[in-house]
């Protein structure tokens, strides 16, 4: 790490980073398309509610902690669309107490 003039040398920094960036390259490929960014605005095409899932089969309650799992997911019609949405409190998953304004 220290050459003969005792100063540090770089190349265990240039390595280092080096290995992060190939680290953090494999990381974000294998994770395009996989999971929707948490701070991403990914929407639902039937519903309009934001995707918790890749295929957007749960989705968030609005102004509600409460995820939603569509009960038919390939459903195109919103009238026939059927939800079931459920909220953790406590470490345990119970019905949400809103409902959603369609789907149930």
């Amino acid at each position: 790490m220290f050459g003969p003039d005792r100063r540090p040398t770089r190349l265990p920094t240039i390595a280092s980073l080096a290995l992060a960036a190939l680290l953090a390259t494999g990381a974000t490929a294998g994770a395009n398309g996989a999971w929707p960014d948490r701070n991403s605005n990914t929407r639902d095409d039937v519903t309009g509610y934001l995707c918790v899932t890749p295929d957007c089969s749960v989705v968030r309650l609005p102004q509600t902690k409460c995820l939603c799992q569509k009960e038919n997911p390939a459903e195109r019609s919103l009238q026939k669309l059927r939800l079931t949405c459920s909220i953790s409190e406590g470490g345990r998953w119970k019905a949400c107490p809103v409902s959603p304004p369609f789907g149930n």
